[in-house]
């Protein structure tokens, strides 16, 4: 296995990574043929108590933006709203990535604020949505389990927006040292159901799809997991049947155990 160098603004996509002893780590897990299991965040293994479409929030979230960053309080919301929705992917939906360099320069540009309020400005944005952000209970226990179990773990996700790693990054800081690896959508330059980011995680793992479950809880998930091969696993916590073509349902993580 070796680390993924991301293209993405500079980005290091395997800042996560960490070196094992390749046999030693599966030797446990290949009875049942599954050696890696690749997650999404949102949703998955990260509550954010939003709704999906974070449209509705825009205006405070715009608002917190102006007030911490010293701009302007008389700013038109109305044109940084319509920007935040051009990019909206649960209005528009896209398999490329965009960088929030592009997105908040141009907030900045048609509010004649300059570029230097540029870190200020995605980093107010971006921990205006966090601040809720929870992992769910089931999520350290069950990735300690697999772990021991000899699975190598890994994360596959998209990201709100072009969020910079090291923001997104900071909703799993609890569980970080679990994982052997993983990339955002702003690692890969591509959005799921692409297959892009899910090949990366093959290669890197240097596993075959059979060997390979992944497991999210939108369709979009489901779909790029299928289209490698990799065993799909929907979770949908609140029960709610949902049939997109997935090997397994499950209600919980703790359910995966029971499917190795």
């Amino acid at each position: 296995m070796r680390p993924y160098d991301g293209q993405a603004g500079n980005i290091q996509a395997w800042e996560l990574y960490k070196v094992y002893n390749y046999s030693k780590r599966i030797n446990k897990g290949e009875r049942m043929g599954i050696k890696a299991i690749g997650f999404d965040i949102g949703q998955t293994l990260v509550n954010y108590n939003a709704p999906l479409s974070w449209k509705s929030l825009f205006p405070d979230a715009l608002s917190q933006v102006a007030r911490v960053c010293g701009i302007d309080k008389n700013i038109n919301l109305k044109s940084a709203i319509a920007i935040l929705s051009k990019y909206n992917t649960r209005e528009n939906p896209r398999e490329y990535e965009v960088s929030s360099d592009v997105i908040f320069k141009e907030i900045l540009g048609v509010w004649n604020v300059s570029y230097e309020k540029l870190d200020c400005a995605k980093e107010a944005f971006y921990r205006f949505f966090q601040s809720n952000a929870v992992l769910f209970d089931d999520a350290e226990p069950t990735l300690a389990k697999l772990s021991a179990k000899g699975i190598l773990l890994g994360f596959l996700t998209d990201v709100a927006y072009g969020m910079d790693n090291k923001y997104s990054l900071e909703d799993i800081s609890q569980i970080r040292s679990r994982f052997d690896g993983g990339f955002t959508s702003v690692d890969v330059g591509f959005r799921k159901p692409s297959s892009h980011g899910f090949e990366m995680l093959l290669e890197a793992f240097g596993l075959s799809p059979s060997e390979m479950m992944y497991v999210g809880d939108e369709e979009k998930d489901i779909i790029g997991a299928n289209n490698v091969g990799m065993v799909s696993v929907l979770i949908s916590r609140n029960g709610g049947e949902k049939s997109w073509g997935q090997n397994y349902t499950i209600k919980g993580l703790d359910e995966i155990l029971g499917l190795l």
